[in-house]
């Protein structure tokens, strides 16, 4: 479901500013749509303009749009100055933005694509919460979501997904030791871990290889793809007064697969 088909669940999001990385498509524009819908101030980042383009104008409400390679953290620190300098403040994050090398077995996977995956999952999470953190502390509130996998809790179930599975395992380290270092403070740190989501990455797998696009869903005990919807609706609710108490631990949104 659409967040335009729902109401209005998080007052307390009205006015606030969110920003989310990678949300010119997938899950995270579902999860721009939706802070939009609740009322927040969205910024989105990624790298290309064209498609940022396209992404606001399918966002009703208050949202704008920053160039930032998140795993650059000369950019992110950018990223972070420009949006208080539009809105002053900081609410919400929710770190979603990641690119990576050329997946290979471990034996075979060359240097350059194994620091390009880390770099473009890991890093780049870390470098959004080294600014992030610093300015929400300022208000003395505030969330950040990182967005894992549940290939941060297993090995990944093909060949050549070792440096993927590798980043997001960090992710959830990163998440949950920054989480245990800021739990007084006032900000509350926590991850999602989707499983096999119906976005445009996944979709060209399907399209590319039919057996192993059966074999995916095979693997989700519901039946079916999650979607990019059901995915942001999670990351608002850790975002809300209602996850007031959730830190640190993900929220696994799977289907089932790692029950």
């Amino acid at each position: 479901m659409s967040p335009a088909t729902l109401p209005r669940r998080y007052p307390e999001m009205e006015g606030k500013v969110a920003l989310v990385t990678g949300g010119t498509s997938g899950i995270g524009l579902a999860t721009a749509q939706a802070f939009a819908h609740e009322g927040a101030i969205v910024v989105i980042a990624s790298r290309e303009e064209k498609r940022a383009s396209a992404a606001l104008k399918s966002i009703q409400g208050q949202a704008s749009w920053i160039a930032c390679d998140v795993s650059d953290g000369k950019r992110v620190e950018k990223l972070i100055a420009a949006t208080l300098d539009r809105h002053g403040k900081l609410d919400y994050a929710f770190n979603n933005g990641g690119s990576g090398g050329a997946g290979r077995p471990v034996g075979k996977m060359s240097e350059e694509a194994w620091r390009k995956t880390i770099d473009g999952f890991l890093t780049s999470a870390f470098l959004c919460m080294r600014h992030q953190i610093p300015t929400m502390l300022k208000n003395g509130a505030g969330v950040i979501v990182n967005n894992s996998s549940v290939d941060g809790l297993r090995g990944y179930p093909f060949p050549g997904g070792a440096a993927y599975a590798a980043a997001k395992h960090g992710v959830l380290g990163l998440t949950r030791s920054a989480a245990l270092e800021y739990a007084k403070s006032g900000l509350r740190i926590t991850a999602v871990c989707p499983g096999w989501i119906d976005t445009p990455p996944i979709t060209s797998f399907v399209k590319k290889d039919a057996k192993l696009g059966e074999s995916i869903v095979a693997q989700e005990p519901i039946g079916r793809l999650g979607t990019a919807a059901e995915v942001a609706n999670g990351v608002l609710w850790l975002c809300s007064d209602a996850a007031s108490f959730m830190l640190g631990s993900p929220l696994v949104l799977d289907g089932g697969y790692m029950a």
